[in-house]
């Protein structure tokens, strides 16, 4: 049997969660590259301060991480994978000194601070900081299916705070792409040329 079928198998049911959670960032990915390619207007339109809660519970999620990882705290995971074991593989240090909670935490962060510029921001900037914070959600889509992967098939087990960032990034994303089209407004480029 395959070692990813074995380490998958170590805790099936939360392997699995997270399986579908990796396959619903896939499909994010796919759906917000293919409306930013097809330049179509957005057919729903979120709230986009909902960007900033979501931020925010982000930055809250990975200071907890970052905690966990910093002060080797034994991490509440609830009755789902094993929090633990996923902040004692190596997985979660980057470049053998950042911490994957750390760095969540920054990069949430840069997210709220990338959106306040998009919103609030002087007009000349707005659309400068939307591709920028719709390529910052996308990377962190990225980073999540990659951390999102390791887990079930390379780790053997699942963190609950970690598949809750994914999720995050995931809904970030979803909710961002209509805002940057809708600023962006490449449709009107169509008609007039």
């Amino acid at each position: 049997m395959p070692l990813f079928i074995i380490r998958f198998m170590q805790d099936p049911i939360a392997n699995s969660i997270a399986a579908l959670v990796l396959l619903a960032l896939f499909y994010g990915l796919g759906r917000a590259l293919l409306m930013y390619y097809q330049a179509q207007p957005p057919k729903r339109h979120y709230a986009g301060h909902w960007l900033a809660v979501l931020a925010v519970a982000g930055m809250g999620v990975s200071a907890y991480m970052f905690f966990v990882e910093a002060t080797h705290a034994e991490a509440i995971c609830g009755p789902l994978g094993n929090c633990n074991t996923v902040q004692q593989s190596p997985y979660a240090t980057l470049f053998g000194f950042l911490s994957v909670g750390l760095f969540g935490l920054l990069g949430y962060a840069a997210v709220l601070l990338v959106w306040l510029a998009q919103t609030f921001g002087p007009q000349k900037i707005r659309l400068p900081a939307a591709f920028t914070l719709w390529g910052m959600l996308l990377f962190g889509n990225l980073f999540s299916a990659y951390l999102t992967f390791l887990e079930p098939f390379v780790i053997g087990t699942t963190c609950v705070w970690c598949i809750t960032s994914a999720l995050l990034m995931f809904f970030l994303l979803w909710m961002d792409t209509p805002l940057v089209l809708e600023l962006w407004k490449p449709w009107e480029f169509d008609e007039e040329g």
